[in-house]
């Protein structure tokens, strides 16, 4: 009969020694009590738990909200990066990218169709030189100055 106990505490000895401490100094019992006679400290347990739960159904929101606009940036990046792809002149499909908003899809789409029209209209190798119109010359004091000087005088025919 003296083996029975011993192998089960052969089995188990840590088990023991886990509680040991709280039977010895009282603790789960001061604890227990402390509930049972102070029902003050019950509610505000259980406001304590409330507010628990709603920071984090807070956190929860605020953690969504931020992987929501984490998402927007990188689909507002991946709309740059192809609108610069398609205006350099490259053929992107935009069927694979999936995470692309609609709207954002058709000025892709629009920018495809402006890029084509520019690329298929006839490109002229030469510069057009702007034929300009002759400048209007004011008489001012420095003409009347040049015209007196190239004065030449003219014979006058006799009257008679």
């Amino acid at each position: 009969m003296n083996k029975k106990p011993a192998k089960s505490f052969s089995d188990e000895p840590l088990e023991l020694l886990k509680t040991a401490r709280a039977q010895v100094t009282g603790e789960q019992m001061a604890d227990l009590e402390q509930t049972k006679s102070d029902p003050d400290t019950h509610q505000d347990l259980q406001k304590e738990e409330e507010y628990k739960k709603q920071k984090t159904e807070s956190e929860g929101r605020t953690l969504q909200a931020l992987e929501s606009e984490l998402k927007d940036i990188r689909r507002e990046k991946l709309f740059k990066d192809l609108m610069e792809r398609i205006q350099n002149g490259e053929d992107v499909p935009l069927e694979e990218f999936s995470e692309l908003s609609y709207e954002q899809k058709d000025v892709l789409k629009a920018q495809i169709e402006a890029v084509r029209t520019r690329n298929s209209q006839p490109v002229t190798d030469q510069l057009i030189e702007p034929i300009s119109k002759k400048g209007r010359q004011m008489f001012g004091q420095k003409q009347s100055a040049q015209k007196q000087t190239t004065r030449v005088e003219k014979p006058v025919p006799p009257s008679g």
